[in-house]
Formats: structure tokens, sequence, C-alpha cells
């Protein structure tokens, strides 16, 4: 009886073990318009984004942006944005496109 014991408790700990395991990746969703559009010589900022994870809840704090739109210069940028759970899941990167042009 107390190995049928032994061994149901080990069956528990294992279960709940497993249930803590998270792999499922975070989201990133764009807020604004993709592609963006700005003038040349005006400011470009930017409309974010959030992120969400099944396991953690809203990491929008988390996501980390690169790139760099240059308003002096007309051309297509890209603005990056990536996030990582507390598990180490990466979301799949999202990709804003920023057009810088002249404005009529």
């Amino acid at each position: 009886m107390k190995n049928y014991l032994l061994f149901i408790l080990l069956l528990f700990i294992l279960s709940a073990i497993s249930c803590k395991n998270d792999s499922h990746a975070p989201v990133i969703q764009l807020l604004g318009k993709n592609p963006a559009e700005t003038g040349f010589g005006y400011p470009y900022n930017d409309a974010g984004a959030t992120a969400t994870d099944e396991e953690d809840g809203d990491i929008t704090e988390k996501i980390v942006v690169t790139g760099n739109v240059d308003t002096g210069q007309i051309g297509t940028y890209n603005v990056r944005y990536n996030v990582t759970d507390n598990d180490g899941n990466k979301a799949v990167e999202v990709v804003r496109e920023v057009i810088v042009k002249y404005f009529k």
C-alpha cells in the first residue's frame, strides 16, 4: 500500500511539473497601420504594438523595438518588434514598414 501511495504521489508531482512547461510562443499585435507613412522632415511617432502570452498574459512591456526611421531621408525603413516570455519562448518577429516620402 505504501508503494502504491508513493507511486500516486510521484505521478501527481510529474503531472504538475509537466503542466508548468510553457511551450507556447507569445503573440505580437501591431497597433496602427502597416505600412505606415510619414513626411520628409516630419517627426515619426510609432504606433507601437502589444504582446500577449498564454501563460504570462500581457507582456507588452517586454517588447524590444529595433530599427531607425530617418525622416530626413526619403526611403522605406523597417521597425522590428520582438518579445520573449518568462519561459524563454520567442514570438515570431513582427516588422512594420515605414515609408518616408514627400507630402504634397
